[in-house]
């Protein structure tokens, strides 16, 4: 005699019903998260010949030099893009962040600015392997680094400031500030970025602009 399988029952039933009901209402109801944006600084061409400097021309400084990661103290050391309201309330996006340290970017950033505008005989490095081994460390404070809303106006800030010192003992043989603010190239974050990315190309050449002149007039 074959043997059948009993039907499902009704607490059975009424058990699946619930959970496709509940399925069905999580996947409404719980909102989706906003995809993840990672963005770059745009580095500047090095083959841009504009405002280099006659690398056959006596170096400001004797020896090598090597650029650290620029510090970037505070909200500036998180993935996040900083974002300022008017002038004192500062924020980060949650969703569009930095691809890579921003510390880490302005440094080779700045690798490319002082291939056009060197202070050195030598080209300067970039994290060099060894910092006993550079005559010069160049190190970079990030100030200000963010979009900046006023009212309607989405504008770009950038201020970092720099010491050029001697490997050997610390000591301080230059130092500086530079600052640009401008509107975006537009409201959306690509546009932001770019504009961010002009600035500190601009700001690192004004500040090695000025160490040269500085270093080349000082008394030996």
């Amino acid at each position: 005699m074959t043997s059948r399988r009993p039907a499902p029952s009704g607490l059975t039933l009424r058990a699946l019903l619930l959970l496709v009901s509940a399925s069905v209402l999580l996947g409404v109801h719980c909102p989706k998260l906003p995809p993840r944006e990672l963005y770059r600084i745009v580095l500047p061409d090095t083959l841009d010949p504009s405002g280099s400097v006659d690398s056959a021309a006596v170096p400001a400084l004797a020896g090598t030099l090597g650029i650290a990661q620029y510090a970037t103290p505070g909200i500036y050391g998180d993935p996040g893009i900083v974002y300022r309201l008017n002038d004192t309330e500062y924020n980060a996006y949650t969703t569009r962040e930095w691809a890579l340290p921003l510390g880490d970017q302005l440094g080779v950033l700045t690798e490319r600015v002082l291939s056009r505008v060197p202070l050195t005989r030598e080209r300067a490095v970039y994290d060099p392997p060894s910092r006993r081994s550079q005559t010069y460390i160049w190190r970079g404070t990030v100030r200000e680094f963010e979009e900046v809303d006023r009212g309607s106006q989405v504008l770009a800030a950038v201020r970092i400031d720099v010491r050029i010192a001697r490997a050997e003992d610390d000591s301080i043989v230059w130092s500086g500030s530079s600052r640009l603010e401008r509107p975006a190239q537009s409201n959306k974050m690509p546009g932001i970025v770019q504009t961010l990315s002009a600035l500190a190309s601009e700001v690192v050449s004004d500040l090695a602009t000025r160490a040269r002149r500085d270093l080349s007039n000082r008394t030996p």
